[in-house]
Formats: structure tokens, sequence, C-alpha cells
């Protein structure tokens, strides 16, 4: 089979969109979008971060990630403080309320990453997992040569 420069992306991005179609729904109950989801799970697993780290990890663009800070802000999901040695630096934590979100979600989300496992076969999801990092290790390691 050969692979086009047009066709790689959108099969990237299919799979993304049936693996996540699994989720969505888990997401909608409780109000949140991907995106809001993925910056919940980073910061559960990193504690906390500055903004510029959390859109790298979170693979979200600075511009739309700063508006999805400002609603879980405002929804008292997060909390934002100025660094102490970087003034214009933002470190960025869950709140308790965050946390207890997060805590809720997370097994509902798992739930269904299993449902997609027999969907789809662990081995198959396994070796999928291990291209994808590969792939990105290596496309990562060409862009900085």
């Amino acid at each position: 089979m050969t692979v086009s420069n047009e066709n790689l992306p959108l099969l990237l991005l299919k799979a993304r969109e049936n693996s996540i179609a699994y989720v969505r729904p888990v997401l909608a109950e409780f109000g949140l979008t991907e995106q809001q989801w993925r910056v919940i799970r980073t910061l559960k697993r990193e504690a906390e971060m500055n903004a510029q780290d959390l859109a790298l990890e979170s693979c979200i663009l600075s511009p739309s990630l700063s508006r999805i800070l400002n609603r879980l802000e405002t929804d008292k999901v997060i909390i934002k403080k100025v660094d102490s040695s970087d003034q214009r630096a933002l470190n960025i934590r869950l709140s308790a309320k965050g946390n207890r979100l997060h805590d809720r979600i997370a097994p509902k989300v798992d739930k269904q990453y299993k449902l997609l496992y027999q969907a789809v076969g662990k081995d198959t999801i396994s070796n999928l997992v291990s291209l994808l990092e590969e792939f990105s290790s290596r496309g990562q390691q060409a862009a900085q040569a």
C-alpha cells in the first residue's frame, strides 16, 4: 500500500476521531470539551505546570489554551497563579473541584476505552500505540535536525 502525503494525515485524523468518539458522550455528560478534558487529565498527572508546558503536553495551541484556561478558571476547575520567579509566567493546577471532577470522569472514560479495546482488539491497539510512538519520536527528531 502506498501512503501519500495527503492520506497519512487524514488516516491519523480518522483514527483519532474513531477513538475519541467512545469518550465524547462521557465528556458531554459533564459539559466538557475534549480539549478541556486533555487539560484536566494533564494537570492531574503533572500536578502543576506553566501554560507553555501545558500547551505542549496537551497538544493545544496557546491561543486556544488561553480560552480553555479562562473557562476552566471561571468554572473553578483550575487555579492560575503568577510564577514568583517570572511575573510573565502562569502556573496552573487543578482546584479541589477540578480533582473531584477528574476523579468522577476518569473511571467512565476508562470504561469507554475498554469498549474500544474490545471492539478493535488489544493487540491492534498495542501495535498502533507502538507505531505512533515511534512515528512521533522519529518525526520530532527529524524536525529538530
